[in-house]
């Protein structure tokens, strides 16, 4: 029963129309890892880029590929790069970039490789066994570069590029083409510098609303918090004039309560070099608005002021709460929300964009993926039938008449009776095999139409088969919630308590016989 049934209708428009909001559609509701009472939560802090600033992915890309092909192309790869017909859809959140093969990879939760790209060509199950069978991520941090963030996607369409032309053309380079774990770190190091020299935020800023979407509940959203008691306050990598630019562009003038953007945040920190913030302890440099260094720099932030830098330390004494009682909103699995829950011990919601796309999905394919769950549970049946029937066929392949003589058969009757036997448990157990194999050809085909809806090259972010993926795997394990958008707890009510799923281990499910 909807919270305003039975009101008078006057009283549901006003209420529909100030900060109650209904019902989330179904692709923006909040999911609960571990139990979180929202009415507890004192502070909430949010991460700018693609937290609070989401961008247009698909034009972002593009300028990101054009700005790195310009530094690359000036380090002598060869100017045929610029004619790569780059797809969005190539590269998705939690891959692994395997800098040894040229190899791009995803992983199970266990570190399962169930998916390898050589450059953009599939690599045949065969080869993907040979190279990773024993391969576990983390036995050589040198080798695999992880792909955390929608930022970094722009850097595995190009290196994929790259491995193709470094293979198919070698020749365009005017001494011999870089190794494959070079051509990364070239990749990366434009990338780097094209974030660093200002080119690419620059092209940025000259065009907003080409890179940023515009979501007009944000403002409201973070009106909500702050009338349910919340302070707030924002930490960003980003320098402040960037964030000045942007911050100014998605919520300037949104409510006329909030004469600019900084007024909806009681802390203001800029270019805070996360991870580092939460492990390290750099002083506070206040800035005034313009950016201008103020003074000397502190070991707190004071409320209502603008810091450079600083260190989780600081701000937590700051805050002036437990812990616990501060819920810290981010899209960077390590970075926000991985080095945050460990080493401050506060809350986390991670903004994870693909979400809504994964939700959607999931919606219009739900009878294919209860179909592809009945086949996986069947076969998983059949494959235990036919381990008991294979091991039956051994045992009955060592009887000899005599075993049956010894239990008082006739020796004519024994040598029938065994003989039947055996094409008896053959007869079904080749009849098992058919089956397995076409239950396993049709499950097969409906992963197959179900990942290609995801993505045509990888399937689901959160999935691995029909395990969580090792990104969904680390949403699982460090999120405390995780939703597609911040304006998404605009849904919610400010003392919402958020239950998790009961988990649960294998043997619990077990039937008793």
């Amino acid at each position: 029963m909807s919270l305003v049934t039975g009101l008078p209708s006057p009283i549901r428009r006003v209420l529909h129309e100030g900060e109650l909001v209904l019902e989330a559609p179904y692709h923006r509701r909040i999911f609960t890892n571990r139990d979180l009472a929202f009415d507890q939560i004192s502070v909430i802090g949010f991460d700018m880029d693609y937290t609070l600033a989401l961008y247009r992915q698909d034009q972002l890309e593009q300028l990101s590929i054009r700005c790195t092909l310009d530094k690359l192309i000036a380090r002598g790869y060869p100017e045929e790069l610029r004619d790569m017909q780059a797809d969005p859809a190539f590269a998705i959140r939690g891959l692994v970039v395997d800098k040894k093969y040229g190899n791009i990879i995803k992983m199970d939760r266990h570190g399962y490789v169930g998916r390898a790209f050589h450059g953009k060509h599939l690599l045949p199950k065969p080869e993907r066994k040979a190279l990773y069978r024993a391969q576990r991520l983390g036995t050589e941090r040198e080798r695999f570069a992880p792909v955390d963030t929608l930022f970094a996607l722009p850097e595995v369409t190009m290196y994929a590029e790259v491995v193709d032309r470094i293979d198919r053309r070698p020749e365009l380079w005017k001494d011999q083409p870089p190794t494959y774990a070079q051509a990364w770190n070239d990749v990366r190091e434009c990338i780097d510098q094209a974030h660093q020299d200002g080119s690419l935020k620059d092209l940025i800023q000259a065009d907003l609303p080409r890179y940023f979407q515009l979501d007009p509940e944000l403002g409201p959203t973070l009106h909500k918090f702050r009338s349910a008691g919340k302070r707030l306050f924002l930490l960003t990598n980003s320098l402040l004039p960037y964030t000045e630019h942007v911050l100014g562009y998605v919520l300037g003038g949104q409510l006329s309560a909030y004469a600019t953007w900084r007024d909806y945040f009681d802390w203001i920190i800029v270019g805070a070099r996360k991870p580092e913030f939460f492990t390290g302890s750099q002083p506070f440099q206040e800035l005034d608005p313009a950016d201008n260094p103020l003074g000397r720099p502190v070991g707190e932030p004071r409320r209502g002021r603008i810091y450079l830098g600083g260190n989780q330390l600081g701000l937590q004494t700051a805050l002036g709460v437990p812990p616990d009682e501060v819920l810290y909103v981010g899209d960077h699995i390590y970075g926000d929300i991985v080095r945050s829950k460990k080493s401050s011990g506060w809350r986390t919601a991670l903004v994870v964009e693909d979400l809504e796309h994964e939700l959607l999905v999931r919606r219009d394919r739900h009878i294919t993926l209860k179909e592809v769950e009945h086949l996986s549970s069947l076969r998983i049946s059949l494959a235990d039938e036919l381990s008991a029937q294979r091991y039956l066929s051994r045992l009955l392949a060592r009887m000899t008449p005599e075993d049956l003589v010894r239990q008082g058969q006739a020796p004519d009757a024994a040598d029938a009776m065994l003989g039947e036997t055996r094409a008896q448990v053959r007869k079904r157990f080749d009849r098992l095999r058919k089956y397995e194999e076409e239950i396993a050809d049709t499950l097969e085909r409906r992963i197959a139409d179900v990942d290609e809806a995801f993505n045509p090259y990888w399937g689901s972010v959160f999935a691995a088969r029909r395990d969580a993926s090792r990104f969904g795997a680390q949403v699982e394990s460090y999120a405390c919630l995780y939703t597609s958008r911040v304006t998404n707890f605009r849904y919610v009510s400010p003392t919402r308590y958020f239950h998790s799923p009961h988990g649960s281990m294998p043997h619990w499910h077990a039937p008793a016989k």
